[in-house]
């Protein structure tokens, strides 16, 4: 009875250990490195409505950080806009994340985005949070190419041009 008992135990342990491998195996790391899983994140937008990642599941998502100060975050803008306009309607969502406690006043970015307006959806990184999961370490504007399954397919650090974006979007469009 002790060896039937035993050999329970460790086809118990073996079917344990080889479910954690598998999910550990098909499951990417969740990060901010290309092929990695991107962290969720929920953010308040310009009506301090609550956005978050999940929103968009199942579209590719454009994530640019940004802030008022940034000169090519400012040239960037209108190409960031123009392409979520084009599209959106395709499934792709341009997301402009103020990484708030950048900016010398956090109004800077309202009164950017007052005299900027755009469609695309804007959301604020007002106590630091996300900037702890998506560090703008290399510089602003860093923008992120998520897939439909939520993996970072690409990472642009620095101005994108449209140019730029429409090679990186045909594989997903």
């Amino acid at each position: 009875m002790k060896k039937w008992i035993s050999a329970l135990v460790v086809f118990i342990a073996v079917i344990i250990i080889g479910t954690i491998v598998y999910k550990n195996v098909t499951s990417p790391p969740v990060g901010v490195n290309q092929g990695e899983q991107a962290p969720g994140f929920e953010l308040p937008d310009v009506d301090g409505e609550n956005m978050s990642l999940s929103d968009f599941e199942g579209d590719f998502v454009v994530l640019n950080l940004w802030a008022s100060w940034c000169e090519p975050c400012i040239r960037e803008f209108p190409v960031l806009d123009q392409v979520h306009e084009t599209y959106e309607s395709d499934g792709v969502n341009v997301v402009a994340v103020n990484m708030t406690t950048t900016e010398r006043r956090p109004e800077d970015a309202i009164e950017f985005l007052d005299e900027n307006p755009v469609t695309m959806p804007i959301v604020f990184d007002e106590d630091g949070e996300f900037a702890d999961d998506y560090p703008p370490t290399d510089g602003m504007p860093t923008t992120y190419f998520i897939n439909e399954d939520g993996i970072i397919v690409d990472i642009v650090v620095g101005e994108v041009t449209e140019e730029m974006l429409e090679e990186r979007l045909q594989p997903f469009v």
